[in-house]
């Protein structure tokens, strides 16, 4: 059974991070900037979002914003079904570290990516906090906040695709399982 979840953690661990970091969430992205470029469409349901003569800076902000509104609250179920998976295969890969190399390598190589898990909550916190103060009435705020958004961002993004790394490679390890025992037969 430990190796069945370990297998089914680490898929959907890796799976589920790479789809939204290299599918989901780019094409949310591209969607809203579309949207916002090409309206009033079937997309704003007819409406005006912003006035057409609108600078392209102000259609790019419109459209950062609406997709960071998209896709912030998927982030508490994203962070949460990672670290599930991360603690199931922690656990398993746990009980075979023992048995040699590669093994010692799954266990390091899966706690490494529960680690930026761990890391990558508070992160987004943040990231997600400066997101909203970018659009501060207050002047001082939303320029400091524009400022802070750039770097942290990146390396929140750098974070994630660390993490996908790390579960892909468990996952590639999982290809070297530890052997059953012998069974005994009468």
């Amino acid at each position: 059974m430990a190796k069945v979840l370990h297998v089914l953690a680490l898929g959907l661990w890796f799976g589920g991070a790479a789809f939204f970091n290299f599918a989901a969430a780019p094409a949310i992205f591209t969607s809203f900037k579309q949207v916002v470029y090409a309206g009033p469409s079937d997309r704003t349901a007819g409406r005006t979002i912003i006035d057409p003569a609108a600078k392209d800076a102000e259609k790019d902000a419109l459209a950062s914003a609406l997709a960071g509104a998209a896709v912030g609250p998927v982030f508490p179920r994203y962070f949460g079904m990672q670290a599930v998976c991360g603690v199931v295969a922690v656990a398993t890969a746990a009980r075979w570290r023992r048995l040699g190399r590669v093994h010692e390598w799954r266990f390091a190589v899966v706690l490494a990516a529960a680690v930026t898990v761990a890391a990558a909550i508070p992160l987004s916190d943040h990231v997600s906090e400066l997101r909203v103060r970018r659009f501060d009435p207050d002047p001082a705020v939303s320029s400091a906040a524009k400022a802070a958004f750039g770097p942290w961002h990146l390396a929140s993004l750098g974070l994630s695709v660390v993490t996908v790394g790390l579960a892909g490679v468990g996952l590639a390890l999982a290809a070297k399982l530890p052997a059953d025992p012998p069974r005994e037969s009468y």
